[in-house]
């Protein structure tokens, strides 16, 4: 029976207009990413396999959209037009049954304009686009906020044949 890795330790709550909490269970730095055109030549995608679950749990909440980054040692040094500091696309929110038994005809919730239910956790592929030559060691996900977020450590990152 297909089952998901486990979420990693700690946990981002982000503090916005909606409040969530995300989980890290997946990273993988890779140059296919879903539904979308593959990062340009000279760079790959961070992709994180993330749980998202409102705070408090009793509540629905707007689906989050683009206020998650990536940090890490070379990333002030690698921006330019393709590199920046936040997600640069994500799949649509997945139930744990969507994800595991679903095909790829499985809708989920808009990562733009849906709403996430109260007591149910989502999750959902999120990726930023990277040097090829990043320096990953030690890189955080973290709120994209101009004053400075909260973080978490991404963890070991995987990377895709």
């Amino acid at each position: 029976m297909p089952s998901l890795p486990p979420a990693r330790k700690p946990v981002l709550q982000v503090k916005a207009t909606y409040t969530y909490t995300v989980r890290i269970l997946d990273a993988t730095l890779t140059t296919d990413v879903p539904g979308d055109n593959p990062p340009p030549a000279g760079t790959k995608a961070l992709a994180l396999l993330l749980r998202v679950e409102a705070e408090p749990r009793d509540r629905s909440i707007k689906a989050p959209y683009a206020n998650l980054g990536i940090t890490y040692p070379s990333l002030d040094a690698d921006k330019d037009a393709r590199i920046g500091g936040v997600m640069d696309g994500a799949t649509p929110y997945l139930t744990e049954d969507q994800l595991l038994f679903g095909d790829d005809g499985a809708r989920g919730v808009s990562p733009m304009f849906g709403a996430l239910e109260a007591n149910t956790v989502y999750y959902h592929l999120a990726w930023q686009i990277v040097s090829e030559d990043a320096d990953l060691t030690g890189a955080s996900l973290c709120e994209a906020r101009s004053n400075g977020g909260d973080c978490i450590p991404i963890g070991p990152v995987k990377t895709s044949p």
